[in-house]
């Protein structure tokens, strides 16, 4: 047999010997190569969804922020429900020193809101029409928050009319005051909101390096 071919023979043994070693020696790891490569996948998607629920958690955080924020400006303008009834003495020496007589006074029902509650009061008086102006004035400057709708003015009849009665005037004055329970309430119920509505967070994994 010439010497080539004798050559030729021992590469393809040679050849066959060092892929079957290939096969059966690494192939246990290549099988744990591709096991590390999924589980390096598995570990992204929850870094993925850990990510997600953070930016669920920094979006709840800024919100509470703002609305706690919103709930200090106004409670410099809003008092407690303690301070109320002087509040509403205030308001009728203001209508008093305003010259104007007070024929009704009524408080009503309180009405809540988010995190304030309204104390709506019936109030009709009899005045002339630059002292009603001058008790409004006073109103848009008071340091509390108070509103006045439903407004109505009517002439005083002729034989009631005087140098200081000239008008009636009947309006609904609601005044405003921060209720620190309803804000307890409602951040226990933010609370309950963020626990249904926020996914537990996975902690964060490390990628392990593939073989």
């Amino acid at each position: 047999m010439p010497w080539y071919s004798r050559l030729l023979i021992m590469v393809g043994v040679a050849l066959v010997v060092y892929l079957g070693f290939w096969y059966f020696v690494t192939s246990g790891t290549r099988a744990e190569t591709h096991e590390i490569n999924d589980q390096v996948e598995g570990l992204r998607h929850q870094n993925a969804q850990a990510q997600i629920a953070q930016q669920r958690l920094n979006d709840f955080k800024a919100m509470y922020k703002a609305r706690q924020e919103e709930y200090d400006e106004l409670k410099a303008l809003l008092p407690e429900q303690r301070e109320l009834t002087s509040m509403l003495q205030s308001l009728q020496d203001r209508a008093r020193s305003s010259h104007l007589t007070l024929n009704r006074f009524a408080p009503r029902d309180d009405v809540d809101q988010d995190l304030y509650t309204g104390k709506p009061i019936e109030v009709e008086v009899t005045s002339t029409f630059a002292n009603l102006r001058e008790f409004f004035n006073q109103i848009a400057h008071y340091q509390r928050i108070v509103s006045v709708t439903d407004f109505r003015i009517d002439q005083v009849k002729q034989e009631e009319e005087s140098s200081t009665r000239t008008v009636n005037s009947k309006f609904l004055l609601t005044a405003y005051y921060s209720s620190p329970e309803r804000l307890q309430q409602r951040q226990a119920e933010v609370q309950a909101q963020k626990k249904a509505t926020t996914p537990p967070t996975p902690p964060p994994a490390q990628e392990q390096p593939a073989h």
